[in-house]
């Protein structure tokens, strides 16, 4: 379309040209004509078609800027962009996806066992845990890194229960975190796997076991607890030496009326005895005294 309208435009321009000059020279060789007798009528029609000629040759040289500004006006996308933006997304999805998943199962995560170890090509490492008879269902938590030359690399990732089972598995993946309840009592292992050929793998493993929290604000008192917690403590201390003292005193009060009413009866007891004694002398006396009797 460029191409026609620049013609059209050079043969419009070369037209013009040619009736302008062909209008203001017409004169002219009409009395050359008159004079000399020769003819330029032919030559004057043949200069405007040579004019509209380089017009149009003209306009086909502006077309070739103009044809390169329309094949770079608007470049074409390269697939390999649209790929790669492709994957950058994927890769996005995926870290949302792990931050996610340990904002929903690995908070408050305590590691027992944190080990960063050499992973050598074409080799397996094992970790294991073993849960007694008789263990309530316990959590299990943990994750895994691997990284080769300063950058992340993939490893093989898998959990078999004491049965032999897989329960969990990753293949290809340079990070992942795992959580399961591990029901069965026995001996859980954990395979990291590096089936690369000739690379070595710096892996980082962590394990955890149960649903210990780290240490949170409700974990800490603070000083106006301690004071509260000294005040009951007060209190408590005040009531029982109160109900004591009252208790000890009650028992006191018993303890008196009977040591009085103890001394009263001896006392009596005392007074029997002297009259009873008295009477046996004055009785033993008057018969010793009667020598009737004798």
């Amino acid at each position: 379309l460029a191409q026609v309208a620049a013609l059209a435009q050079g043969v419009v321009w070369g037209i013009l040209v040619g009736v302008i000059f062909t209008f203001f020279a017409m004169p002219q060789a009409m009395r050359q004509r008159e004079a000399s007798g020769r003819c330029l009528g032919g030559v004057l029609p043949l200069v405007a078609l040579v004019l509209a000629a380089l017009s149009c040759q003209g306009a086909f040289g502006d077309d070739a800027p103009a044809r390169v500004e329309e094949e770079y006006e608007v470049p074409p996308v390269p697939e390999n962009t649209a790929e790669e933006a492709a994957v950058a997304g994927e890769a996005t999805n995926s870290k949302d996806s792990l931050v996610e998943e340990w904002d929903k199962h690995m908070e408050g995560f305590v590691p027992e066992l944190l080990l960063t170890f050499p992973l050598p090509a074409r080799s397996d490492e094992f970790f294991y845990e073993e849960l007694p008879a008789g263990t309530p269902p316990m959590l299990i938590r943990g994750g895994f890194f691997a990284s080769a030359a300063e950058e992340t690399s993939s490893v093989e990732f898998s959990i078999t229960d004491p049965k032999g089972n897989t329960i969990f598995e990753k293949k290809d993946e340079a990070e992942g975190l795992f959580h399961f309840v591990a029901t069965e009592p026995g001996l859980y292992t954990f395979i990291l796997s590096n089936h690369k050929w000739m690379q070595e793998k710096m892996v980082t493993f962590a394990l955890g076991k149960g649903n210990e929290t780290h240490l949170q604000a409700e974990h800490l008192e603070t000083v106006e607890d301690h004071i509260k917690s000294i005040d009951k403590t007060l209190v408590d201390i005040q009531t029982e030496s109160t109900y004591l003292w009252i208790r000890q005193k009650s028992h006191m009060k018993a303890v008196e009326s009977i040591h009085s009413r103890v001394l009263a009866f001896c006392i009596v007891e005392f007074i029997v005895l002297l009259a009873a004694s008295g009477f046996q002398v004055y009785y033993i006396k008057g018969l010793l005294s009667d020598r009737r009797i004798l």
